[in-house]
């Protein structure tokens, strides 16, 4: 005898509770420990689903879903108001889930397994759609006739997860359900691209829904509420596969390597310091994007290379690697352009492997934080004589668009040639001049979109600057060198040693100011927006 409607949908939150619980669970744990692997983390998603299953299968069928709930409505394996109450104890469960999660593991240091896509976003809707599709056909394949209640059925589904997250998982996290991404997003307050995992979940289970119905042919099932549902169900579709696409085309024309309101963190050794205190890269990207209120910050340290060896102070090599991820979290990214490459080319060709290696590391890293990773390419000095300098540019190069396929990331060429007008008397690196001609290239490479992952663009792109007059300028830099100042001061104070390292016992109790400069970066920016806005 069937249960009713409300054990049926207590079943489903259940379920889904469990589903997400242990399957993002996996994902924050790995994320932490890196214990499980991608691996390790996929088969642990296959399970779960296996196991509740055999758990609920028979009392609720075990949907856990609201695309799969909502495509056997649209087929007429399901009654609309039983899916309604589906879906709406699925998302219940994927709440309670996600909640649970973030007691256990706070949401400040992990998203909870939020969903994201490393992919451009008609890419990633495409992925989502294909592999829900696919589950659906087997769902359906296993849950009609005998086979409904044999031990196939576990199997069968619990298998296609492991396998479509073995594929799917590094490109979209593969979702495959609205509930599962939706839990993490609200507790963890990550809505980037939700709207994708809300959608294309669920036109990929209707498609599917529809193709195994199709193949196998009408039976007593086709009532005329079915009939009526199915019509229903058509104009969704169409009406969700028309108006996504259409927007996710839209957001390819415009998909630039930087987006409103993005915090942008520049990493790199001297070059990259240099650019204080009038940071000419920031005022060409606020003229440009004005109505963008994009924050820069700048972690440039002389003499750094991506071993992060300028940064260790007293100590080894690892704390300085630690020091540049603690410098990072102080700037608090949502992008970080990595700008390496001067100091390395010296010697490439003796740390080639190593330097590669800690380049990877500290993507790594940064992608664990869901911060976006840009590549530039380091720029030649001509003052700079060391026997195997070009040849290690070269080779830096090299390297940086075999990183930049193999983890999808975009890579910004900047084949800018100085004249000795925009150099220093050593000609090791760009004057004021020459920063800011470099600035205007780099800035409208990124801007300029539309740009997809792995993709190499040129820092010649043209983006319309804004224009200011001496006088607005010049309050412009100003404010940016203020800034500048400030953000300074919190990441590397002047006395660090007193209030941070050995010496701490004489000093450290004025440590607690360090942290007072957060309002005021945050009141600094607000003078630059205000200052790149005014008439």
């Amino acid at each position: 005898m069937q249960l009713s409607l409300t054990r049926r949908c207590v079943c489903e939150v259940i379920g889904t509770y469990c589903l997400v619980l242990i399957g993002c669970g996996a994902m924050v744990v790995d994320n932490q420990t890196g214990m499980l692997t991608h691996v390790g983390v996929a088969t642990v998603w296959g399970l779960i689903v296996m196991t509740m299953i055999y758990s609920i299968g028979d009392l609720s069928g075990a949907h856990m879903n609201p695309a799969v709930s909502i495509a056997f409505a649209s087929v007429g394996r399901l009654p609309v108001v039983d899916a309604a109450a589906y879906v709406v104890a699925q998302c219940a469960g994927a709440l309670l889930a996600a909640g649970s999660l973030g007691m256990v593991f706070g949401v400040d240091d992990v998203k909870l397994g939020s969903t994201m896509a490393s992919l451009p976003t008609g890419s990633a809707w495409a992925v989502e759609f294909m592999m829900t599709m696919i589950l659906m056909w087997i769902v359906l394949g296993v849950s009609t006739g005998a086979k409904e209640k044999s031990i196939t059925a576990g199997l069968a589904v619990g298998a296609t997860i492991a396998m479509e997250a073995f594929v799917a998982g590094p490109l979209t996290k593969a979702s495959m359900n609205p509930a599962r991404s939706l839990g993490p997003a609200v507790m963890s307050s990550h809505y980037n691209l939700l709207w994708l995992y809300l959608t294309a979940p669920i036109v990929g289970a209707i498609a599917g829904g529809w193709l195994y119905r199709f193949v196998r042919g009408n039976d007593e099932l086709d009532t005329e509420e079915c009939v009526m549902v199915k019509k229903v169900s058509a104009v969704v579709f169409f009406a969700l596969i028309f108006g996504v696409g259409g927007g996710a085309a839209m957001a390819e024309e415009g998909n630039a390597l930087l987006h409103p309101q993005d915090r942008i963190a520049v990493i790199g050794g001297t070059f990259v310091e240099r650019m204080q205190p009038r940071d000419e890269l920031e005022a060409a990207l606020q003229t440009q994007r004005p109505d963008w209120k994009l924050s820069v910050r700048n972690l440039g340290w002389s003499g750094d290379t991506v071993a992060a060896i300028a940064r260790k102070r007293f100590d080894n090599i690892e704390a300085g690697r630690a020091r540049r991820l603690a410098d990072i979290d102080a700037a608090d990214p949502t992008v970080a352009l990595l700008w390496y490459g001067q100091s390395e080319a010296g010697a490439f060709a003796e740390n080639a492997e190593r330097n590669q290696a800690d380049l990877i590391s500290l993507i790594d890293e940064m992608q664990q934080r869901e911060i976006r990773v840009i590549l530039l390419t380091p720029v030649a000095m001509p003052g700079d004589r060391r026997p195997n300098y070009e040849s290690g540019l070269e080779a830096f190069e090299q390297m940086l668009r075999n990183v930049a396929r193999a983890k999808s990331l975009a890579l910004v060429e900047l084949n800018w040639q100085p004249t000795d007008e925009q150099l220093v008397d050593d000609r090791m690196l760009p004057n004021e001049v020459g920063y800011r001609d470099l600035a205007k290239q780099l800035a409208g490479a990124l801007l300029g979109g539309p740009v997809t992952s792995g993709e190499t663009i040129a820092s010649n792109r043209a983006v319309a600057e804004k224009s200011l007059g001496e006088a607005e300028r010049k309050s412009l830099l100003e404010a940016i060198a203020r800034k500048n100042e400030f953000f300074f001061h919190r990441y590397r104070p002047q006395n660090e040693t007193y209030l941070f390292l050995f010496r701490k016992h004489e000093q450290g109790n004025n440590a607690v100011e360090i942290e007072q400069f957060e309002p005021i970066i945050r009141k600094a920016d607000e003078a630059i927006w205000d200052a790149v806005q005014a008439d």
